[in-house]
């Protein structure tokens, strides 16, 4: 397995990623429907990686409480998985995420970011499987239209099929088992049983071929380093943040083999030190180094995250064995 990382030219600083009206928005209706859905004392509290009992209390958001797996580091929400689900098909949040405005406002932010992962897939795709024409590409869950056309149009794409997604209804041009690559980002996160969700996505591909996932980690800096005080983390849009040990293991546990880890984030830095105020004193030395330190002193530190596998946001790719 290659623990692997990648610089970026650009300031963290400068990175957007997200518009501050539709972000806010999700976060209200998401408020607004945990605070009348709050999670039952008799949630389940058993680690869904490890599935051990019960794991050590982390944090509180919103009336919800996160746990911390003794065993391999993630965290999840205690929460009922009803909840949970009705809270993914929420027709409120639904329509907003299919919003023209609010669509083209994630093309406009997002699309060379897009453009470099699709450079960056095609090669892999030709590293691990020798080949990067005519392959087939199932994408689970992709609610971002611009996104799913440049991976329609690409290169290294001869037949795309787009699943579990508010897009649109599933097209299944490709059968089980026809699947020479299958991408999975930003799913994990919302999976109430994500042992049982890659055994399935397995069945999706030929054999040997791969799965790329991408997802918020438990293990990354700004998660560890803030907590509750997290804007970006919240539920029940966030009820697994898997660490990258967990990951590692979820994948081997259900049929895969491990070929790289990176975690590529450029906006943990920038996230923590723009809640510096919520740090505190509990978390001294972090906030010297980003109240004293320079853009400069704080790009390398974000380097030195993505480096050592620290940054929030993991990728992984995986071969079906």
């Amino acid at each position: 397995m290659l623990r692997s990382y990648q610089y970026t030219e650009k300031s963290y600083l400068d990175v957007s990623v997200q518009n501050n009206y539709f972000r806010n928005k999700e976060i209200d209706i998401a408020k607004e429907y945990v605070n009348a859905h709050p999670s039952s004392k008799n949630s389940k509290k058993e680690c869904p990686v490890c599935h051990i009992p019960s794991g050590e209390y982390y944090y509180t958001k919103w009336g919800v409480d996160y746990l911390c797996c003794m065993n391999c580091r993630s965290i999840y929400a205690v929460c009922d998985d009803s909840i949970a689900k009705d809270y993914q098909n929420l027709s409120e949040l639904i329509t907003l995420r299919v919003d023209k405005t609010y669509q083209n406002e994630l093309l406009k932010n997002r699309e060379e970011m897009w453009g470099e992962f699709i450079e960056w897939a095609e090669y892999r795709a030709f590293r691990f499987l020798r080949k990067n024409k005519g392959l087939n590409i199932v994408d689970i869950g992709n609610r971002m239209e611009g996104y799913s056309n440049m991976i329609k149009a690409a290169p290294f794409c001869e037949r795309y099929d787009l699943r579990d997604s508010i897009l649109c209804s599933d097209s299944h041009t490709i059968n089980k088992g026809e699947a020479d690559i299958v991408f999975w980002f930003d799913q994990l996160q919302k999976e109430l049983n994500p042992s049982e969700k890659i055994s399935m996505i397995r069945k999706e591909l030929k054999e040997c071929g791969l799965l790329f996932v991408g997802t918020r980690a438990g293990s990354g800096f700004d998660i560890i380093t803030l907590k509750e005080k997290n804007t970006n983390i919240y539920p029940y849009e966030h009820i697994l943040l898997v660490s990258v040990k967990g990951l590692t293991k979820l994948l081997e546990d259900n049929g895969f083999e491990v070929l790289e880890i990176t975690t590529p984030g450029v906006m943990d830095v920038k996230y923590v030190k723009e809640s510096i105020e919520e740090v505190g004193d509990r978390e001294g030395f972090v906030r010297y180094l980003l109240e004293e330190s320079s853009p400069g002193i704080l790009q390398d530190f974000q380097r030195f995250l993505q480096k050592g596998c620290l940054s929030s946001f993991v990728r992984v790719i995986a071969r079906r064995i």
